[in-house]
């Protein structure tokens, strides 16, 4: 049997726990908005890409970078 306490002692540890609940239940509606908006994007650009990632541009591009980042160090 569950026992049900009407301590007042409990009342403001109840409310934290019921506020930091509801924050968990918004970030995560946010996350799931912000992924769904997205996702349209992520299949054009990820996906269904023309482009390879190996292609010999990428790489030029690449190199430079790296030497760009090293050559600051």
């Amino acid at each position: 049997m569950t026992y049900v306490s009407n301590d007042p002692s409990w009342w403001p540890r109840m409310n934290l726990v019921m506020f930091f609940s509801y924050w968990e239940v918004a970030a995560g509606v946010v996350m799931v908005y912000d992924w769904v908006l997205t996702f349209g994007q992520e299949i054009e650009l990820i996906w269904v890409s023309d482009k390879s990632p190996v292609s010999e541009e990428n790489t030029n591009a690449m190199n430079l970078r790296q030497r760009q980042r090293w050559s600051l160090m």
